[in-house]
C-alpha cells in the first residue's frame, strides 16, 4: 500500500509540475520573441517574470488539475484502463488548447499590444478575416508549429510524467473518497488564489513599469479566460458603477458643458464637400511636425502648408471598428464590447450620414478589402451611407494585397466616384496598406532604418505616397474649391518610440483639415488644444451650422471653451488624458498606470471625472 501512495502522490505532483511546464515555455518563448522590448529592462527584473507570474500560474494550474486530480484519484479504488486513456485524451486537449493560445498571443500582441483576450471569440467567428489579415508565416508556422510543439509536448509528457502508473488498493476504496473531498477544497484555494479576502486578479503578476515584462507575468490562459467571462456579463450588468448614479450623471454633464456656446469658423460657407480620409494605424510618431522622423510622411507634411494641423488628437480606441463607430457617430469605445457588433444599438448611435443627409447631402463610403470586417458593412447601413464601396466592386485585375486594394487604388476609385457624385457630398474612404501583414508596393521609395518597426514604417511611407497622388488629382476636380477635406488615423499604433500599452503617447494621432473650403487665413495654422477624434463629429456639424443633439459625447474643438481631456479604451477600464497630465484606470482592481499627474488633488479629481464618464458611458450603452 505505501509504494502505491508513493506513486499517487509521485503521479500528482508530475501532472502538477507539467502543467506549470507548459506555461513556463510559453513564457520564455514570449519574451525571447519580444526581447528587444523586453531588453529596456534589466536582467533581473527580466527574469523576475517567472518570480512575479507564480500565483497567477499555480491558479490556472489548479483549474487545469481538477480532472487529473479526481481521475488519478479513482485509481486507487477502481481497476481499468478507460481511466488512463481519459487521462491522456485530457492531457491532448490541455496541451492543444496551451499551445494554441500561446502561439495567438504571441503573434497578435505586436498589433494589439495586450494579451489575447475575448476579442478573439469576434475574429475566430470569421475566419476569412483572421487569413487575410495573418501573413503567410503567421499562418504557416502557426499552425505547422503549433502541431509540432503539441505532438512533441504529448511525447514529453508520456515519457516523463504520464508515469508511475497508479495501482489500485481495493481494501481501501474509502481512502479514494477521502483524498477527493480533502483536496478539492485546497485546489479550490490555488484557483481562488487565497484563502479569505478578495480572489486574485491579474494585478497579483504586475511588478514592473515596463509593460511588456507584465503582460509576460500575467498567465494567457488565466487572462483569456477571465475577459471571456467578463465578457459574458457585460451586456446585462454595468460593471463600472464607483458612485451613486445621479453623481455620475451630474459630474459628466458638467463635462461637456462649455463657459460659452460660441465657436470659431473656419470654413467659406456651411455646405460645403465633405471628405474623410481614415488613416489606418498612424500614429502621430508618423509625422515629423508632432514629434517624429523627418522622410516617412513627406506628402503629408505638404499637405499640412494647406491646412490647419491639429496638434494634440488622441484615438479613443484601439481596433479599426472602434475608431470608425467613434468617427462617424461620436460614440466612444467601450471596454470589452464593440459597438459595431450590437445591431440592437444602432438606432440609438448618431451618425453623420444621416444627420447631413438632412441637408440633402449624399453619402458614400470606400474601402479597398472586405466590409463585413468587423461588422461594418451593417454598421454603415446603419448609419445610412447611401453607397458603400469594397473589395468586391474593385476590378479583379487591380494589384492588392492580402488584405486589400492598394492604397492608391482604393483612393482613386474614390474619386473617380466623385467626379460624378452631386454636391453636396460627404465621403469617407477607410485606407488600408498601413494595415498588417503590410504587403505594400514599393512606390514612392522605400526607408533603410535599422528598426524592428520597419515593415510598418514602410507601409505607413507608400500610404502618403498614395495620398500625394491622391491630392495632385483632387486639385484639379472642379469641386476642389467648395470641398473640406478631413484626414484622420482610426487608431495609433506601436512604433519606433515604443510607447507603453496605457500611456497617452501610444494613442497620439494625427488630424489634418484642408482643401478649397478652409478659409485663407487659417491655411498652414495648427489647433494645439488637447482632444478626442470622438469630438470630430460635433466639431464638423458646428462648421456646417447643423444639429448636434445626437452628438453628447463630443466636444467643438473650436470652442475656445470647451474643456480639454481625452479618455481611450483600455481593455478593463479607461486611459485619461489631460493638460496636467494623464493615466489609465484599470477598473477590475481600481489601479491606475502610466500616472503622470503629479499634484495629488488633480489626480484624484480627474480619476473621479475618470470613473464617472465610464459609469456613465456604460450605462447609456446598456440603456440603448
Amino acid at each position: 500500500m505505501k509504494n502505491s501512495l508513493l506513486d499517487y502522490a509521485a503521479r500528482l505532483g508530475k501532472y502538477l509540475l507539467f502543467i506549470l511546464l507548459l506555461f513556463f515555455l510559453e513564457r520564455t518563448a514570449f519574451l525571447v520573441t519580444y526581447h528587444s522590448m523586453a531588453a529596456r529592462s534589466s536582467w533581473v527584473e527580466i527574469f523576475s517574470v517567472y518570480y512575479h507570474a507564480l500565483h497567477l500560474d499555480f491558479s490556472t494550474a489548479g483549474y487545469l488539475f481538477v480532472i487529473p486530480f479526481i481521475l488519478t484519484t479513482l485509481q486507487l479504488a477502481f481497476a481499468g484502463k478507460w481511466w488512463e486513456r481519459v487521462l491522456k485524451g485530457y492531457t491532448i486537449l490541455v496541451i492543444v488548447i496551451v499551445v494554441l493560445s500561446a502561439f495567438g498571443n504571441i503573434f497578435l500582441y505586436e498589433e494589439w499590444s495586450t494579451k489575447i483576450n475575448y476579442k478573439i471569440w469576434y475574429y475566430l467567428q470569421k475566419p476569412d478575416e483572421v487569413l487575410r489579415t495573418a501573413t503567410w508565416f503567421q499562418l504557416v508556422f502557426g499552425l505547422l508549429g503549433s502541431a509540432l510543439v503539441s505532438w512533441g509536448l504529448f511525447w514529453l509528457y508520456l515519457k516523463w510524467f504520464g508515469k508511475p502508473d497508479v495501482t489500485r488498493i481495493p481494501r481501501l476504496r474509502w481512502l479514494s473518497a477521502v483524498f477527493v473531498v480533502a483536496g478539492l477544497p485546497l485546489i479550490f484555494i490555488a484557483m481562488r488564489g487565497h484563502l479569505t479576502g478578495i480572489p486574485i486578479s491579474q494585478s497579483s503578476a504586475y511588478f514592473s513599469k515596463n509593460q511588456l515584462l507584465n503582460d509576460a507575468a500575467v498567465n494567457t490562459q488565466w487572462h483569456l479566460l477571465k475577459s471571456t467571462i467578463r465578457f459574458a456579463k457585460s451586456n446585462s450588468t454595468n460593471l463600472y458603477v464607483s458612485m451613486k448614479q445621479e453623481e455620475a450623471e451630474k459630474i459628466v454633464h458638467e463635462m461637456f458643458i462649455p463657459e460659452k456656446d460660441t465657436s470659431l469658423c473656419v470654413l467659406k460657407n456651411t455646405r460645403p464637400n465633405v471628405v474623410l480620409i481614415i488613416l489606418e494605424s498612424w500614429s502621430a510618431d508618423l509625422i515629423e511636425s508632432l514629434g517624429g522622423r523627418a522622410g516617412i510622411t513627406p506628402n503629408f507634411r505638404k499637405l499640412e502648408k494647406e491646412g490647419i494641423l491639429f496638434t494634440q488628437v488622441y484615438a479613443a480606441g484601439r481596433r479599426s471598428q472602434e475608431g470608425i463607430s467613434s468617427i462617424i457617430s461620436g460614440f466612444p469605445p467601450i471596454p470589452v464590447n464593440t459597438i459595431t457588433d450590437n445591431f440592437e444599438k444602432y438606432h440609438a448611435l448618431g451618425s453623420l450620414a444621416k444627420t447631413m443627409k438632412s441637408a440633402q447631402y449624399q453619402s458614400s463610403f470606400h474601402f479597398g478589402g472586405d466590409l463585413t470586417y468587423g461588422n461594418l458593412t451593417a454598421y454603415l447601413m446603419g448609419m445610412q451611407f447611401d453607397k458603400l464601396v469594397d473589395e468586391k466592386d474593385f476590378p479583379s485585375d487591380l494589384p492588392k494585397g492580402k488584405l486589400s486594394y492598394y492604397d492608391e487604388f482604393t483612393l482613386a476609385r474614390q474619386l473617380a466616384d466623385l467626379r460624378g457624385a452631386k454636391s453636396p457630398f460627404f465621403s469617407v474612404v477607410f485606407t488600408a496598406s498601413s494595415h498588417s501583414p503590410y504587403d505594400v508596393p514599393k512606390t514612392g521609395g522605400v526607408l533603410d532604418w535599422d528598426l524592428p518597426q520597419m515593415p510598418y514604417l514602410n507601409s505607413a511611407r507608400y500610404a502618403d505616397y498614395a495620398l500625394g497622388e491622391y491630392f495632385e488629382k483632387a486639385k484639379k476636380e472642379g469641386w476642389w474649391d467648395n470641398t473640406l477635406f478631413i484626414l484622420v488615423a482610426d487608431h495609433s499604433h506601436d512604433t519606433y518610440k515604443q510607447w507603453g500599452y496605457h500611456t497617452a503617447g501610444y494613442q497620439h494621432v494625427p488630424m489634418l483639415w484642408l482643401g478649397g473650403a478652409l478659409k485663407e487665413e487659417w491655411r498652414g495654422t495648427t489647433v494645439d488644444k488637447l482632444c478626442s477624434y470622438v469630438d470630430l463629429p460635433l466639431t464638423l456639424l458646428k462648421q456646417l451650422g447643423m444639429e448636434t443633439s445626437d452628438f453628447s459625447w463630443s466636444n467643438d474643438i473650436f470652442n475656445p471653451y470647451t474643456q480639454q481631456f481625452a479618455p481611450f479604451l483600455n481593455q478593463l477600464g479607461l486611459g485619461w488624458i489631460t493638460p496636467q497630465g494623464s493615466f489609465s484606470y484599470d477598473a477590475s482592481n481600481g489601479q491606475l498606470y502610466e500616472c503622470t499627474i503629479a499634484e495629488e488633488e488633480t489626480k484624484q479629481r480627474e480619476l473621479l471625472r475618470a470613473k464617472a464618464y465610464l459609469q456613465v458611458l456604460y450605462q447609456r450603452y446598456l440603456d440603448m
